[in-house]
């Protein structure tokens, strides 16, 4: 077990020393205080770099009420607030996070941004640098980055040799910064050699000659002084060093071929090292213009290497030529010019020859991303003072884990987005459960009355499957954007499809078995969805169209079945027509999926569903289909549950979107396949438990 998150929440909850004010005023009787305050000043500084911003990410208005609200917040210099962010599912919750994140890096607000988990804080980190991406100048597209730093373990966040990611990833920048500051062989030194080469080829050709020379005369002197017999396999290496140094002297370079091979290299370094100097350093310390000089350098190069590819290898191009006087030209009035505009040293590389380089990278950076158990490390020394505290997924942080957070150095203000209603932090115990551990302080407020703005239109499901949680789930709340309505793509796949947008598939003959873990499995649930997997799979490639499937369940045994069944056939499947996820709801938490197929898997006649009554976990399987929903279970078992899929099945019958899998004649021969199997499978078990003469006697 990884003791580290546990032992960083424990150090937190100890650390006597630690700022502790947000934490007292979050956690006050009344929640006045860290609500609105009208005393501070209405609007965010530099309101015009921030209107654009969010006009040019063509928000709705609750997403850019939520985003003024945040940034309003930062201006109140006498008290401490809290601002909760609600965001149901498909509501665009990350793109909002992403744009106030873009506001705050242009305002330069000390942000640390935590999530729960790896991946949820890269797929946040991410969602940033695209919206980065998208304004920035394409001639110099990473200048800026220096401004926003990536912290955590490199394996668990899943960043790799190429990804997008290492323009940010702190311990990357620490070694791109190590190499570019070395005093003995760092960027001044590279820039000084190309310099000094450019500036005299003639000369730097006659001595890599002499040298060459000198290498080939001290040979032929040891030859000379060696005299001795030599065995057979000394004779074979002598003579094989031999050769290879008359081909060395053979192939001594023509000028133009030294002139073109080493430009290449030094430059090639060079200009690595320039791209690495504006994405790593922080802006402060690299200014646009040096920039601006740094990309004219790199225009020059190309200019350079194009003229060296076409005359290189021409006789005439030698000393006193020609074409060497217009290679001269070209270098002095044009490349050496370029180079030496470049600064040659930065007021960094003295604050780095004496301090640690990450502490050097997180007190420059305006944006920190971490986990919220990684923010432990964030100490005063490490980060300087912090502005900010966004926490994204904040309703899946345990409340006592986000205290690490809430106590970062000099933080009076914190952001928490997230939905209540979905499913919360993952407790394994059951007297952690029933002392509510796993409850976040998102929810803790809420139900303290702390107020929080809802994102109010959904943008991932069709209006025929958000109706029945947006009414259960959100009082009708949500509406539907434009763009989930009925589309081409619709048309396309429900022709001649029996099942709608939405619809409730039952399988009542079926029986839960209860296998290793005491995890429930439905076997005729499988094979139903089995079949219905095998039709759109056909449906994808006769129509060659696009569609992704997931298949969710409560019930890791009916995860691991469903998975059994299909992967011999889907599982190797990750071409661009068909993809196939089957996960447990849990897993799926964020995901979504153009068609989604919901397994009930609880079959029985008292209506006992177990944790399958847990209205977050239903929320989350109701909330992640795209384009179709598909709920397969026993009518009878869940309709006597008294629980909301009891009203799902009322909803299914009066929108006459019920339909028995018994009445199609594929579903019913794959159930009356599973059941005999079934039945195939207790008749073995009974016989080899009785013995083998009772087994003959079956």
């Amino acid at each position: 077990m990884n003791m580290t998150t546990n032992t960083r929440i424990w150090n937190a909850l100890h650390n006597e020393a630690a700022n502790s004010a947000l934490v007292k005023s979050v956690l006050q009787e009344t929640t006045l205080a860290t609500e609105h305050c009208d005393r501070c000043v209405n609007g965010p500084d530099g309101s015009d770099r921030v209107l654009d911003i969010i006009r040019s990410a063509k928000l709705n208005t609750s997403q850019e009420a939520a985003i003024l609200s945040c940034l309003e917040t930062r201006n109140s210099h006498h008290e401490d607030s809290v601002k909760l962010i609600w965001g149901p599912p498909g509501t665009g919750k990350t793109k909002t996070v992403a744009t106030l994140l873009f506001c705050l890096l242009k305002l330069k607000c000390k942000t640390v941004v935590c999530a729960p988990t790896n991946t949820a804080i890269v797929e946040v980190a991410l969602r940033l640098l695209s919206l980065f991406k998208e304004t920035c100048e394409p001639q110099h597209s990473t200048y800026g980055l220096g401004n926003i730093v990536l912290s955590g373990n490199r394996d668990r966040m899943g960043i790799k040799e190429d990804g997008v990611l290492l323009d940010v990833f702190l311990d990357e920048r620490v070694g791109k910064l190590a190499n570019l500051f070395s005093p003995y062989s760092g960027w001044k030194q590279r820039l000084d050699s190309l310099i000094k080469f450019l500036e005299n080829t003639e000369a730097k050709y006659e001595k890599y000659v002499h040298l060459l020379e000198e290498k080939k005369e001290a040979a032929d002197k040891k030859k000379q002084e060696t005299k001795e017999i030599l065995t057979f396999g000394e004779f074979v290496k002598k003579t094989f060093e031999r050769v290879s140094e008359e081909l060395e002297k053979d192939m001594i370079l023509t000028f133009g071929e030294f002139v073109k091979k080493t430009f290449d290299s030094l430059s090639e370094e060079l200009e690595k090292d320039m791209v690495d100097l504006y994405t790593h350093l922080p802006k402060s310390f690299i200014s646009l213009k040096q920039v601006k000089s740094m990309v004219a350098a790199r225009q020059a190069f190309q200019r350079v290497r194009y003229f060296l590819e076409e005359n290189y290898n021409r006789e005439d191009f030698k000393k006193g030529s020609f074409k060497f006087e217009c290679f001269n030209r070209v270098i002095s009035s044009d490349c050496l010019q370029a180079l030496r505009l470049l600064p040659g040293r930065f007021e960094v590389s003295d604050m780095l020859e004496n301090k640690d380089t990450k502490n050097f990278c997180l007190q420059n950076a305006d944006i920190i991303f971490c986990t919220a158990s990684a923010a432990a490390d964030m100490n005063p020394i490490r980060t300087g003072p912090i502005d900010l505290l966004v926490v994204d997924e904040a309703a899946q942080l345990k409340e006592c884990e986000s205290v690490a957070a809430l106590q970062l150095y000099g933080l009076r203000h914190a952001v928490l987005i997230g939905d209540e209603l979905q499913l919360p932090a993952m407790v394994h115990n059951e007297i952690c459960e029933k002392a509510k551990f796993g409850r976040s302080l998102f929810e803790r407020l809420v139900i303290l009355g702390h107020s929080k703005h809802l994102l109010n239109v959904q943008y991932r499901m069709h209006p025929s499957i958000s109706r029945f949680p947006n009414r259960e789930f959100y009082d009708g709340r949500i509406t539907d954007a434009a763009n989930v309505q009925e589309t081409i793509y619709q048309k396309r796949f429900l022709q001649g499809n029996m099942f709608g947008s939405f619809s409730f598939i039952n399988v009542g003959r079926g029986n839960e078995e209860f296998g290793d873990g005491h995890s429930p499995k439905n076997m005729v649930e499988v094979a139903v969805i089995s079949e219905i997997i095998s039709n759109l799979f056909k449906v994808s490639s006769e129509k060659r169209m696009k569609i992704s499937v997931g298949v969710v369940s409560p019930y890791k045994g009916q995860v691991r079945a469903i998975q059994e069944k299909t992967k011999s056939k889907y599982g190797s499947l990750s071409g661009d027509l068909f993809t196939l996820n089957v996960r447990s709801v849990d897993g799926f938490q964020g995901g979504e999926e153009d068609i989604i197929i919901i397994s009930t898997v609880r079959s029985n006649g008292n209506g006992k569903v177990g944790f399958l009554n847990n209205r977050q976990r239903a929320n989350v399987a109701l909330t992640r289909a795209r384009h179709c929903l598909w709920v397969v279970g026993n009518e009878t078992t869940l309709a006597l549950s008294g629980s909301i899929w009891a009203k799902l099945i009322s909803e299914s019958r009066t929108r006459k979107c019920f339909f028995d899998a018994t009445e199609e004649k594929n579903l019913r021969d794959a159930m009356n396949d599973a059941l005999l199997e079934d039945v195939s499978s207790s008749f073995g078990s009974l016989s080899i438990r009785n013995g083998l003469g009772r087994r003959n006697a079956w």
